[in-house]
């Protein structure tokens, strides 16, 4: 995609991956860390999609909602979806990270869209990342992804919503990145 285009729903898929990428690859608009003592999470919203890393000792696990025409890498590639309808994806690696995800494409009616569209950015005033996309309006509503999130000591729970105002549709995710206890030494 060239850097600051549009983007469009029809364009984005999800994809999930067992490593870090380079913020090279990506047009990062704006970049967030968690830090927890036994995690640390970077969230960078890279347009009407977002990037994930979720590290926890060696191990890390990278989610993406972004454009098909983005060029990525094969390596550590674990699953990938376009994002049509609804889609529900859980991966335990083998170590002490257990991810699950859903997402939801929907498609709302003109009155509908706007209310819903009023609402979230209304609950993003008050918490979360907030990131609007003047430059690709059209109509009275502007583009935008919003990502809410839960942190606990082992967990990070993120909600997602990237707004598409020009084709009525909001996209939604919700991910889960759970630490599993560290098995105890044996007797």
């Amino acid at each position: 995609m060239t850097l600051g285009q549009k983007q469009s729903v029809e364009s984005l898929t999800y994809i999930l991956f067992n490593r870090p990428l380079h913020p090279e690859l990506f047009q990062i608009y704006h970049e967030h860390r968690i830090l927890q003592p036994e995690f640390e999470a970077v969230v960078w919203v890279t347009g009407c999609s977002h990037l994930v890393s979720f590290y926890a000792g060696p191990e890390s696990l990278t989610e993406l909602i972004v454009g098909v025409d983005e060029e990525l890498p094969a390596r550590g590639l674990l699953a990938e979806y376009r994002m049509r309808g609804e889609k529900q994806h859980e991966h335990l690696q083998g170590g002490r990270i257990h991810y699950q995800m859903s997402f939801q494409v929907e498609v709302m009616s003109r009155k509908l869209y706007a209310r819903t569209h009023q609402d979230l950015a209304r609950a993003a005033s008050k918490h979360g990342l907030f990131v609007p996309f003047p430059q690709w309006r059209i109509s009275d509503l502007t583009p935008f992804t919003f990502i809410d999130y839960q942190v606990t000591p082992e967990s990070l729970h993120l909600f997602s919503y990237h707004a598409f105002p020009d084709e009525m549709t909001l996209v939604k995710a919700q991910s889960l990145f759970e630490l599993s206890k560290p098995s105890s030494p044996g007797p």
